[in-house]
């Protein structure tokens, strides 16, 4: 699959920051609770996605953003908190070591400047997990050593400018950039509830980071205008 980017060279004081900005992804909204993460996708937002996340795997010194806060469309028949408080992602890898108290001055900037667009490409055994053969269903296999006490690879979460700043290593990027892929394989199941989770029992997630549950929507209405 393909995933369009705009890279951008933002300067700010000392340092330079390469921001990879995510084209596409047209139906699709995440949403910040108090007790979870919520993001609402098609099929074809759910492989953005997946490889979204797989570049921040593959890209470790860039940020890799994700414009999900201004939406025209929104998941159809789906009780929404008014207003409800719609984010943005950021991954980028831990060893950035990137504050996320920056990100407004850093976004501000991209906004100026025209940047360099350019296609990804991925395929479909970059995303794979071990499967289950007898019902094709894949297999997420614990990542060993993720529940011991000295492991560094988690990823942290932070707010900043209505974004969402996750910040990990490429191990737990990839391992949920295959999670979305299945998803977007699987489709809607008999009941038309599909989803997908990220949650601290796996080990993969800072204790302190809530769980992030990503849910595949087939059908979207537009955005309603608040004057």
């Amino acid at each position: 699959m393909r995933l369009g980017v705009t890279e951008h060279r933002v300067r700010l004081g000392a340092q330079e920051y390469r921001v990879l900005r995510v084209d596409g992804l047209r139906r699709a909204l995440c949403y910040d609770s108090e007790h979870w993460l919520s993001l609402w996708v098609d099929r074809s937002a759910a492989a953005e996605l997946a490889a979204a996340w797989l570049l921040a795997a593959r890209s470790p010194r860039s940020l890799v953003h994700l414009p999900l806060r201004q939406r025209d469309e929104r998941p159809a028949d789906t009780p929404l908190p008014e207003p409800y408080r719609a984010r943005d992602l950021l991954l980028l890898h831990h060893s950035l070591q990137f504050p996320a108290s920056r990100w407004k001055d850093v976004r501000g900037r991209v906004g100026r400047h025209n940047g360099r667009t350019h296609t990804v490409e991925f395929r479909r055994a970059d995303f794979s997990l071990p499967r289950d053969q007898a019902n094709n269903q894949a297999l997420d296999q614990a990542v060993p050593g993720a529940h011991h006490a000295g492991f560094r690879d988690r990823i942290r979460l932070a707010t900043a400018a209505d974004t969402l700043v996750l910040s990990g290593s490429a191990l737990p990027f990839a391992d949920a950039a295959a999670d979305f892929f299945d998803l977007a394989d699987t489709g809607p199941g008999r009941d038309g509830h599909v989803c997908a989770e990220l949650h601290p029992g796996s080990g993969l997630l800072e204790r302190s980071m809530p769980l992030m549950h990503v849910e595949y929507r087939a059908d979207w209405e537009p955005t309603p205008r608040h004057s």
